[in-house]
């Protein structure tokens, strides 16, 4: 492991995070959730996790276990940080997570035009299985929609 990588740590997401994790996600996502999502996640049962650098927190991931199966909600790298290997970081945790509970599946959706994405996914087993049509908002621009394609891992 790179000297850059061991200089970030994965832990708990905690209340006093969200004003950086807001930050991150307004960077990362077209449509960011709103702080309400993410206070309702922590209060909620969901499983919400960070990776703190020295300069603040630059990536989480929120899961959330329904039966045997882990969904994710929510993952997202700070711009900033992209292509230190993060997204296999959070991957990581998130597999390591389902395996401890001895989860089956993991499922998760990502945009229809996120290749980036899509081939992290591939990399850590994951294959799409559906399309959700027009799940997600495109952009700022009403009535905009781009299709969610789900992925599916088998644990």
């Amino acid at each position: 492991m790179s000297n850059e990588l061991q200089e970030f740590l994965v832990r708990d997401m905690v209340s006093a995070d969200l004003q950086d994790v807001l930050q991150v996600e307004q960077t990362a996502h077209i449509s960011p959730w709103a702080r309400l999502s993410f206070e309702e996640s922590l209060t909620k049962g969901n499983i919400c996790r960070v990776i703190v650098s020295t300069k603040g927190i630059c990536a989480y991931h929120v899961i959330s276990q329904i039966m045997d199966e882990l969904h994710v909600l929510n993952i997202a790298c700070a711009p900033r940080v992209q292509g230190f290997g993060l997204g296999h970081r959070l991957m990581q945790d998130i597999i390591e997570i389902a395996q401890a509970r001895e989860l089956s599946k993991v499922f998760l959706e990502v945009r229809a035009s996120n290749a980036i994405a899509q081939s992290l996914y591939h990399k850590w087993g994951f294959e799409k299985i559906s399309i959700r049509k027009q799940y997600y908002r495109a952009s700022q621009e009403a009535g905009k929609r781009e299709d969610a394609w789900v992925y599916l891992r088998h644990l």
